[in-house]
């Protein structure tokens, strides 16, 4: 199956090539020095929490500066002299609300602050984030994104990320929803930096390995998500490349390869895709008449790699290393 599936691409997606945007891009950037910092590391956009006029109307004169696309809370520009200047403003999209389901926003209310948005900035798209794949609320339909984020390091298994992202995808598709852009947000801090909500249970909490954001990355790629946000830029409240340069350096590693594999990404022709119940996923797109495949082992333990993969002329790109085994967690990606 493998040599007829993954050499010849038989198995066809249906739909032309994507053709449209596929954002790499890192919250919580609240200086507009430190974008350039994030120019470099790959990224395509950046998003703050910072709400003042001011400060987002020199983020947006930098960002335009230095060509990224900014994600910003609308709320404090309304019926101000910002709001007309913020039409001009390089954004990606405005961000509506953070985890309305964790605040338990009832529909009604997460279209009345689509409307507001939409309304001021009609050429604009509005996002929101929803903490986990499948809510009790389903808000799904309600913006032009949405974006969904799972941090489940160290406590929870590597995959849920990738599940998490695939019900986020289900909800739109049973919504009608499902050609809207979905983002993933990918975990890049330590849990034991945030407050606990027992604080009588041990705190616990690690940065994540290069590998397990690798890992994560792809699987969230491979399971549905139409780009990639990572959270957060600072750690104990300074930006990561100076608070801690080694877990920056795991980031940028991941970021600039995707980066690299973004062209493939926004314009390549999804040809074939896996994705059932197995340890293996795959993806191949065909772009500029070459093929790239990403190949994932999802299980905890060593699987045998396909034999189609090792017989055919696949270039390994990246940190990728052709063997007969694929490790745990193991991301390939190839050409061919």
């Amino acid at each position: 199956m493998w040599r007829n599936l993954l050499a010849s691409g038989v198995l066809l997606v249906a739909g032309a090539a994507w053709g449209k945007p596929f954002p790499l891009c890192m919250y919580g950037v609240d200086n507009p020095a430190d974008l350039a910092v994030i120019k470099k590391a790959g990224f395509s956009c950046f998003q703050t929490y910072r709400q003042e006029p001011e400060q987002l109307a020199a983020l947006a004169k930098q960002a335009q500066k230095v060509g990224l696309k900014a994600v910003f809370y609308p709320n404090k520009l309304f019926d101000t002299p910002y709001e007309s200047q913020a039409r001009r403003w390089p954004m990606l999209a405005w961000y509506l609300v953070d985890e309305p389901d964790v605040w338990r926003w009832p529909r009604s209310r997460v279209e009345q602050a689509y409307n507001r948005a939409k309304f001021s900035f009609p050429a604009h798209a509005a996002a929101l984030v929803i903490g986990q794949g499948k809510t009790a609320i389903p808000y799904y339909d309600l913006p032009d994104v949405l974006m969904m984020d799972w941090y489940p390091v160290p406590h929870l298994p590597l995959t849920s990320f990738g599940e998490q992202v695939a019900l986020a995808k289900q909800g739109q598709t049973a919504l009608g929803a499902a050609k809207r852009p979905l983002w993933g947000v990918v975990q890049i801090f330590d849990w034991k930096e945030f407050k606990q909500h027992r604080p009588d249970n041990d705190r616990i909490g690690r940065f994540p390995t290069q590998a397990e954001i690798r890992f994560m990355s792809y699987h969230g790629i491979l399971s549905g998500a139409d780009g990639l946000f990572y959270f957060v830029f600072t750690s104990n409240g300074k930006p990561l490349p100076q608070a801690r340069p080694e877990w920056w350096a795991r980031v940028v590693a991941v970021s600039q390869e995707l980066a690299r594999l973004k062209p493939v990404l926004e314009k390549g022709h999804e040809v074939f895709s896996l994705t059932v119940n197995s340890p293996l996923m795959a993806k191949t797109w065909q772009y500029k008449g070459k093929k790239y495949t990403v190949l994932l082992n999802t299980a905890q333990e060593e699987v045998p790699a396909p034999a189609a993969v090792l017989s055919a002329r696949y270039k390994p790109l990246y940190s990728t290393q052709k063997a007969a085994r694929l490790a745990p967690y193991a991301v390939w990606v190839l050409k061919h």
